[in-house]
């Protein structure tokens, strides 16, 4: 049976403020769990939308796995490196002025929990590796499409047979490449040598701790697709080699993989709103008016940002949309409302979701409650009772770029001061 814990923080930003990362704990907590990171540079998105991918989609059948997918979101959010500096360089020493302080002691107090017995991290870099220069983009200097391991072994820890471990990821991601320039190859760093940069890694962290550790990198040459893919063909591997059993729900291929980023895009569900693969801009959006923001989304890569009165929604690297706000007291008066779909008989759907209609809908009446269809009406009046069609509805107030998706919100009626309760989406199958 899959045990899922979610730790999730929301991401609002004015500034290059700092800000937590989220914890997603797959399966049942044991003495054998690895952990999976990715976003500690915020300009990699094949590591953090892998990881990310890996904690939506994976279930873990026998074993535990932790997955961090957006270590460092303000850096995510701004499409930097790092925008405190490079996050992955702060591992050996810190200065207590320095913003990511409690962010990097965060991590590794979790690398150090005694049940972790595996650390991935998972990034994106330059060009493709070779060991001998071919030409700019393939030669010795270049950080793409590899397994990097900071020494040979690691006496004492499970799986600290790390070139041994780390060759038979290399095989497996060989065994399954697109074409023959995207070849991995094996890059110990041979951190306690002297490599001054990487002596300050999370990874070596990890080491000098006791804990096993590998990096994959996927070269930033590729479309984002097949980065995760070649992502997750590792991950899966390191998984097998520590006995965790999972399943997924999509085909490991770069096709499968596409699909399965575009359907976590799909539906954001985020307090009391929900979006569905959401237009670049959209209209008013009921937000509380004592200025806390109930906006918790189950995306660890979403998140929301203010700009001169104007919200972004961010996935990752990108805005998927922005709005204006229109604000509101909240209510939690009900949690699901009546609606007849097709004329068939009423049933209660939950706030937060979206229902699929070939050709009508009513919403039923509710005593207190106000039901308001985005771009039906013109008047502050109850709209329940009503037997709505698509073309009843104007086509710019749609939530989605194919116009399908209309929302419609409901309010509690306090005196002729409404008060937000939430939405729901519906879509117009026809």
């Amino acid at each position: 049976m899959r045990n899922l814990t979610i730790f999730l923080t929301i991401f609002i930003f004015s500034s290059y403020a700092y800000g937590e990362f989220s914890l997603i704990k797959l399966g049942v907590d044991d003495n054998n769990t690895v952990l999976v990171t990715g976003g500690i540079q915020g300009d990699e998105p094949g590591g953090f939308m892998s990881a990310n991918l890996l904690a939506r989609k994976y279930e873990i059948i026998s074993g535990s796995l932790y997955v961090v997918p957006n270590l460092n979101m303000p850096s995510i959010l701004k499409k930097s490196r790092g925008v405190n500096g490079d996050m992955n360089r702060k591992f050996d020493k810190i200065s207590d002025k320095d913003p990511e302080k409690d962010v990097v002691e965060q991590i590794k107090s979790l690398v150090l929990q005694p049940n972790i017995s595996m650390l991935v991290n998972l990034h994106d870099g330059s060009g493709f590796y070779r060991p001998k220069y071919i030409n700019q983009m393939m030669n010795p200097n270049r950080w793409g499409n590899i397994v990097i391991i900071d020494q040979s072994t690691l006496d004492g820890a499970l799986y600290g047979d790390l070139e041994q471990n780390a060759n038979k990821v290399v095989d497996r991601l060989n065994s399954k490449i697109l074409d023959p320039k995207h070849k991995y190859h094996l890059r110990n760093t041979r951190t306690s040598d002297g490599d001054k940069e990487m002596l300050k890694s999370l990874s070596y962290f990890a080491i000098k701790n006791g804990k096993s550790a590998y990096a994959n990198e996927a070269s930033k040459s590729l479309p984002i697709n097949e980065r995760v893919y070649y992502h997750l063909i590792a991950v899966e591997e390191y998984l097998k080699l520590a006995g965790i059993e999972f399943k997924r729900d999509f085909e490991l291929t770069p096709q499968g993989v596409k699909k399965a980023l575009d359907e976590d895009l799909s539906v954001l569900v985020c307090g009391k709103f929900l979006f569905y693969l959401p237009k670049s801009r959209l209209g008013y959006i009921p937000l509380s008016s004592d200025g806390k923001l109930d906006f918790d989304c189950d995306n660890a890569l979403v998140a929301l940002t203010k700009t001169q009165g104007i919200y972004n929604i961010h996935y990752g690297n990108n805005i998927i949309t922005r709005f204006t706000p229109e604000f509101f007291e909240y209510s939690n008066l009900i949690d699901e409302i009546g609606i007849r779909i097709d004329d068939d008989e009423p049933k209660f759907v939950k706030l937060g979701q979206k229902i699929v209609v070939d050709s009508s809908f009513m919403i039923m009446p509710k005593d207190g409650v106000r039901a308001n269809i985005i771009g039906y009406g013109t008047t502050i009046s109850d709209e329940s009772g009503i037997k709505i069609t698509k073309d009843m509805i104007k086509s710019r107030f749609s939530m989605d770029k194919k116009e399908q998706i209309y929302r419609v919100e409901f309010y509690e009626m306090c005196d002729g001061k409404d008060k937000f309760i939430g939405m729901i989406l519906v879509e117009f199958a026809k």
